[in-house]
This record gives C-alpha cells, structure tokens and sequence, in this order.
C-alpha cells in the first residue's frame, strides 16, 4: 500500500475547514426565508432583500460545495487502500457525497436565486414562494444523501482503522442523525443533522492537516521492492 504524501492530506484538511468556514458566511449573507417562515418570509427576505448581498452569499456557498468535491474524492481514495469492504463504504460515500452536491446546484441554489430576482422583477409572491419551496425540499431529501456518504466514510474509517474514533464511531453517529433529519423537517428539526455534521467535517478536516501514515507504510514506501524489511 503506497502511502499518500502527508502534504497532500494537509492541502484536504485546508479545503475541508474552508468549506466549513464559507457555508455558514454564504447563508448569513444570503438571509433565506426558513420553511417556518412562509409565504411572509418570501416577502421579508426576497421582495425586501438584498438581491446584491444575497448573491454574493451565494456565490461564497457555491465555492465552499466546490471544494468539497475535492474533498470528498480525497476522502474515497484515502479511506479504501486495503481492504474491499473498506473500498466499497469509501466509494459510496464518494458518489453519495457527489450526488449531495450535484442536487445543491441542480436545484438549491438556482431554485433560491430564482425566486428572489423573480420576486423583485414583478414575480407574484405565491410564484416565488412555490419555487422557494422546491428549494427547501430539495435540501431536506438531499440531507439522506450526505448521510449516506457520512456512513460511509465511517464504515470505511473503521474497516481501515483510520482514526476509528472520530471519523468512524462519531461519523456513524452523525451520518445516522443526517438521515433522520429529512422526517424530522416535518416538525422543524431538520438542521439538527446539519449542525452536527459541521463539527464532524471541522473535525475531520484538522484529523486530516495532522495525519502521519502509520510507519509500517512509510518504510514499505521508502523500501525498492516496497517491502518492509524487518530486524532480526
């Protein structure tokens, strides 16, 4: 198993708690209207907005779910080197991960954006509340994404004993609360999910700046043959 160069571990957990930095930025600036908001939150945040403020929020968000895609590939290369059932978790947790994202600009971002130029261009209030809604349910269906691509991650972690702790045992358990969190937006609980996975992801992003491969590898890595060569 050749080892992954240490800098390129460090150069994922940069990007990872980038992305964790812009999300919470791009949403504040951007100032969406909550599913408990209604058709008044349409009106409050959209019609009476900052159409300027609130695009550049997104345009912040929209770069921190870029980045992400790197890391997520990194995470599906490095968590299954060794075994086929610790390949099979990361490579689901890869596509999961990526489909999570391909719905957020498919359908949150252009569904968000559409309704709030449309609503200070003359778009009736209940136009623009319905197409806002098409965001907000694509965002609680795609939670049941990420946490497939969270477990994952943990079933890789685990399998791999990459720190098994953090990104395995704490992962399993947010992963599960992701899933959960798309019935749970049906009494207002649907960011619970959402929160936790932040600090998972920020965990795991400092986890990664840190990583050393176990010396085993890196001998194996330094050795011609690839071999480890034991002492007598």
């Amino acid at each position: 198993m050749t080892a992954v160069p240490r800098r390129l571990w460090q150069i994922a957990g940069a990007l990872a708690l980038v992305h964790v930095a812009l999300i919470p930025v791009g949403i504040a600036l951007q100032g969406g209207p909550l599913f408990a908001d209604g058709r008044e939150g349409i009106v409050d945040s959209y019609a009476e907005g900052d159409l300027t403020r609130s695009f550049t929020g997104g345009m912040l968000e929209a770069v921190g779910f870029v980045l992400l895609l790197a890391v997520l590939v990194f995470l599906g290369q490095v968590l299954g080197r060794s075994t086929a059932g610790g390949r099979w978790a990361a490579q689901t947790g890869t596509v999961c991960g990526l489909a999570y994202v391909a719905v957020t600009f498919a359908v949150g971002f252009p569904a968000g954006a559409a309704a709030m130029y449309g609503v200070q261009h003359g778009l009736d209030v209940d136009a623009a509340f319905a197409i806002n809604n098409v965001r907000l349910f694509g965002y609680f269906l795609s939670l049941m994404l990420l946490g497939a691509s969270t477990l994952g991650f943990a079933a890789a972690a685990l399998a791999e004993r990459v720190h098994p702790r953090w990104i395995g045992w704490f992962g399993l358990a947010t992963g599960a609360l992701l899933v959960a969190s798309t019935p749970l937006a049906g009494v207002g609980h649907q960011d619970w999910g959402t929160l936790v996975w932040m600090v998972w992801f920020a965990g795991v992003g400092v986890l990664m700046i840190r990583h050393r491969e176990p010396a085993t590898t890196a001998a194996a890595d330094r050795s011609p043959t690839g071999v480890v060569v034991g002492h007598s």
